[in-house]
């Protein structure tokens, strides 16, 4: 069931609301309303989407005319969260902030009661890159070393990562189809088991994204590398890409803030608009530099949407390939 807000309600909302010139509202009156926003992240808190919605939480706020509370659900390796949100009034005061892992991989290899098509982006924030590190005192120190290491002694290096098929384990996959070589997996809770794991030296390689590591890099703790993506990270300016090591794989992850596909149009464009002007502001920006976010090409709901399907896509295409559709 939809929900309306009454006449009164929408004055009162309005009053409260700072929207945008362009904001369209539908021609029954649904508003976005000024009850408290949740933004629901599938994973664990502290990591770097964690950050990233807090930049959202303290500056979209006043854009949105109401308080914006993060919310972290891991359970079920991220579908208690999804459930959450698909279950919510869709008023859109209860929304998803995820990569392809959760709304793509997960619906398309898992039995979920709702289609890739449900999950509806709303703002595209950045692009994750996938990266590849080791203990700084560890054999390998490059690409070139792990490859030719990993020829030579097949499944003798173990490779730690969060979720199977996700956005820290699908571009293993993938390189290892490419060259043939073979590692161990090792599934882990997620980036912050990894690190630790990486720096007691109980596994020899870990993926994770650059903001996760950059202070281990700077302290010479640990060494990025190589970056799964198309072009070298801003936060680890110094790593390759694989391609530039002469593999031709690259599979970078949106970060999409999504509502959920009951959700009127006219609120979901209001959340986009509103999400996007605090995210716009000199204090996010300020907030995102220090963070390393890469929140300075925030994008609206048509290119998050055209992002998302080509994103859809290319994952559909990895998944058969290995034989996991």
């Amino acid at each position: 069931m939809i929900f309306k807000l009454s006449t009164t309600a929408v004055a009162v909302s309005a009053a409260m609301l700072t929207l945008s010139a362009g904001t369209a509202l539908a021609s029954n009156g649904e508003s976005l309303g000024s009850d408290p926003i949740r933004i629901v992240m599938p994973y664990g808190a502290g990591g770097s989407t964690d950050i990233t919605a807090r930049i959202i939480a303290a500056n979209a706020a006043e854009h949105c005319g109401s308080r914006i509370d993060v919310v972290s659900m891991p359970g079920a390796g991220g579908m208690e969260g999804l459930q959450f949100v698909a279950d919510a009034e869709p008023n859109g005061h209860t929304i998803l902030m995820a990569d392809y892992s959760a709304t793509i991989t997960q619906t398309l290899t898992e039995d979920t009661p709702w289609e890739v098509e449900d999950w509806v982006p709303i703002v595209h924030l950045t692009d994750w890159k996938p990266t590849v590190y080791v203990k700084a005192d560890h054999d390998i120190q490059s690409i070139e070393d792990w490859i030719e290491l990993a020829e030579a002694e097949p499944n003798s290096l173990v490779f730690g990562h969060a979720d199977p098929l996700s956005l820290v384990h699908l571009p293993l996959v993938m390189l290892e189809q490419e060259t043939g070589i073979q590692n161990v997996h090792l599934p882990t809770t997620g980036g912050g088991e990894t690190r630790t794991m990486i720096l007691g030296g109980h596994i020899d390689l870990g993926m994770t994204l650059p903001p996760s590591i950059v202070s281990n890099v700077n302290s010479g703790e640990v060494t990025a590398i190589g970056v799964f993506a198309d072009e070298r990270s801003d936060v680890l300016p110094d790593v390759p890409t694989f391609r530039e090591a002469g593999y031709d794989v690259s599979f970078e992850a949106p970060l999409l803030v999504y509502a959920f596909s009951s959700v009127p149009e006219s609120i979901q464009q209001e959340l986009s608009e509103c999400i996007m002007q605090g995210l716009e502001t000199d204090t996010a920006q300020t907030m995102s530099t220090q963070a390393s976010a890469g929140l300075d090409n925030v994008q609206g709901l048509e290119s998050a949407q055209a992002i998302y399907r080509d994103t859809t896509q290319r994952v559909k295409d990895v998944l058969a390939a290995i034989n996991q559709d």
